[in-house]
């Protein structure tokens, strides 16, 4: 009975720590969740903090990557394609609320050291266009112009069927927008498909 247990475990952390081989396809979306600190000019980071300060200001931020698409390379490793890239930091207090989103659109690459895209460790770099927003529930919506921007991540892709891999990452975003510094780190949770 014993040896039926362990036999039944070992197969089990066999299973979960070698996924299946997910196969190259013709081309991936990606979309990406996570948290993330912002850093901003120092006039917009002394105000939040201000904020933060007074009596029942909650503040939230998170990070996302949305609509990404890339295709492979010759050498199936490597995926290059373009994908939104934002993140946000929000003040409130239940009543009112004012929000930073920073933006950026960017060509991407990423190149995998495992057998195929999202197999093992990864690089990516991203280059593009960004941009601000600010959004308040006492003034509306305030967009920058746009600026230029760029990101660089690593992270690590898990193959978690035929089709799917888990992507977990750290990446770092600097967006020069009207003259202006804005940044993030985020550690984020994707999906390759």
């Amino acid at each position: 009975m014993k040896s039926k247990f362990l036999c039944s475990c070992a197969i089990l952390v066999l299973s979960v720590s070698s996924p299946a081989l997910a196969e190259v396809e013709p081309w991936y979306a990606y979309w990406g969740i996570g948290i993330t600190d912002n850093s901003y000019p120092k006039d917009i980071e002394e105000s939040f903090n201000a904020i933060e300060s007074l009596p029942g200001i909650n503040r939230t931020d998170g990070a996302i990557d949305m609509l990404g698409f890339y295709w492979p390379l010759q050498n199936d490793q490597t995926i290059l394609g373009f994908v939104i890239s934002g993140s946000y930091d929000r003040l409130d207090d239940g009543k009112t609320f004012l929000q930073l989103n920073q933006y950026l659109y960017s060509l991407s690459t990423m190149h995998f050291f495992g057998e195929a895209p999202g197999h093992g460790f990864l690089l990516r770099g991203d280059i593009g266009v960004s941009k601000t927003l600010v959004q308040t529930s006492f003034s509306g919506d305030t967009r920058s112009d746009s600026g230029s921007g760029f990101l660089v991540g690593t992270g690590y892709g898990l193959p978690i069927s035929e089709g799917s891999r888990l992507i977990l990452g750290i990446n770092y975003s600097n967006k020069k927008i009207e003259g202006d510094t804005y940044s993030s780190t985020t550690f984020s949770i994707a999906g390759l498909w």
